[in-house]
């Protein structure tokens, strides 16, 4: 009797979990579906139309400058001067659009520290011309090289042009300054075109895109984590400090980045548009699959409307709060157009960093401890 008692039971369980599954799938079968959205698309248009493009814009910039500084070093004379220095403010242009990117090699070679720490220790550099012998790949010279060692060397040697030449001419270590410019240069030259080389290669477009999942060890998560670590580079190292938000008020404008080329705020611009692409995925090219599409197609929202939405319109506050920042951004620390372009900086940062991530079921995974 107990055992005709148990297939009873059990028999009505079956069929009550049958029915169950009957029903949802019926129901499910009645649900329209939203498409997955096409994560490989959008990385082979990240990967050929932005980030390879990116790196090799800025190898031929970074090639053009050590070409010039050859030329400049065998008889320096003012109208080379003046070539180096528009063509150094160029560079910087091309590594902010690529600062954003540090994906494979350029990650696992840290190329961001090694190309552009700043603000740049003087007294390491001088130090290191006088001595006429120095090992680049130190750890104690991360300040005094990359792009902040080179602003340094081209436009802060002298207070005019005219001191700056003399600099390399008829200065006592001008011999070793022009080697130190030389080595500088050919340090960073070949730091960018063993990154630009990578990304020119078909296996690692290839790694990168079939790297599609959502994962912190994914494109697409180690993507949104460079994309957000580099706007709070941007808050926290190009703003804050020298604003004094990190120092009770104190300002340090001598932090600023490019801060003896004096062009700051327009690299800052510059930087935001770079994210702003990617973000939208677009490129010479056109306007490629970004992360606004991915947003639009899981209906992201935000405060009762499209997070996308609430994204771009942040994207164009920003910008355009940057824009009227003028340069030197140094003499301008404590202006209002300043305090508002961090505002502005903010709001963004928490879209991208919080809101945008978690829409995505992507994870952070870099601490910043500033609390944004």
């Amino acid at each position: 009797m107990k055992r005709f008692t148990s297939y009873i039971t059990a028999g009505i369980a079956l069929t009550i979990a049958t029915a169950i599954f009957s029903c949802n799938k019926k129901s499910d079968d009645n649900k329209t579906s939203t498409p997955e959205f096409d994560r490989k698309a959008m990385l082979t248009n990240w990967g050929n139309n932005i980030i390879a493009p990116g790196f090799q814009n800025l190898n031929t910039a970074v090639a053009d400058l050590d070409a010039a500084i050859a030329d400049f070093n065998q008889a320096p004379d003012g109208t080379k001067l003046a070539t180096l220095q528009s063509k150094l403010k160029n560079v910087y242009q091309k590594w902010e659009v690529c600062e954003p990117m540090e994906l494979g090699l350029a990650d696992q070679n840290l190329l961001n520290v090694n190309a552009n720490t700043f603000p740049t220790s003087v007294t390491q550099i001088n130090n290191n011309i006088a001595a006429g012998s120095y090992n680049l790949a130190a750890v104690s010279n991360l300040s005094a090289k990359g792009f902040p060692a080179l602003d340094y060397l081209l436009f802060g040697t002298g207070a005019t042009n005219i001191d700056i030449l003399a600099a390399y001419t008829t200065d006592a270590n001008a011999a070793n300054r022009k080697k130190y410019l030389a080595d500088v240069s050919a340090d960073i030259k070949s730091m960018v075109s063993a990154v630009s080389a990578d990304w020119s290669s078909s296996a690692t477009i290839n790694n990168f895109v079939n790297a599609s999942g959502t994962d912190v060890g994914s494109s697409l998560g180690q993507m949104i984590n460079k994309m957000d670590y580099d706007m709070d580079l941007l808050k926290n190292a190009k703003m804050g400090i020298p604003m004094g938000k990190q120092s009770m008020g104190q300002l340090f404008p001598e932090k600023t980045e490019a801060y003896y080329a004096g062009v700051s705020a327009s690299l800052m611009v510059t930087q935001v548009q770079a994210i702003q692409n990617i973000y939208l995925g677009k490129s010479a090219q056109g306007d490629g699959l970004g992360l606004d599409d991915y947003l639009v197609q899981i209906n992201a929202q935000y405060n009762g409307g499209s997070l996308n939405d609430a994204i771009k319109a942040q994207f164009d506050a920003t910008i355009g709060a940057l824009q009227a920042v003028a340069d030197p951004f140094s003499a301008n620390v404590s202006s209002t157009a300043a305090a508002t372009a961090y505002t502005q900086v903010q709001k963004l940062l928490v879209l991208l960093k919080t809101d945008m991530p978690s829409a995505l079921g992507v994870m952070i995974t870099y601490n910043d401890n500033d609390g944004d």
